[in-house]
């Protein structure tokens, strides 16, 4: 089963210019596509956040992968020049 050729792969390392091809996997893993500059460019951007977020710590109220996503979007679609207010809500007891 390791002869499988994957056709995605091979034409994404054709086009983009990468050699590498588990990066080319992972991008296309991750639903980027590797021979597009500006979703590289995002690829990159959501591998630096993932790596800020600290899942070493087994906390009940984790992050899931879809709210995840939805904060790097809203990350993503922030307009710095326009006002904006954030209403945040602290209950002590589940940290408790």
């Amino acid at each position: 089963m390791a002869d499988i050729i994957d056709f995605n792969v091979e034409r994404a390392k054709r086009k983009s210019g990468f050699k590498d091809t588990v990066l080319i996997k992972d991008i296309i893993n991750e639903g980027y596509d590797p021979c597009d500059y500006v979703e590289v460019q995002n690829y990159y951007a959501w591998k630096n956040f993932q790596g800020f977020i600290d899942t070493e710590v087994d906390v009940e109220h984790n992050w899931t992968d879809e709210s995840l996503d939805k904060l790097m979007q809203d990350i993503k679609m922030w307009n710095d020049t326009e006002n904006t207010t954030v209403t945040v809500e602290y209950n002590p007891e589940i940290f408790e």
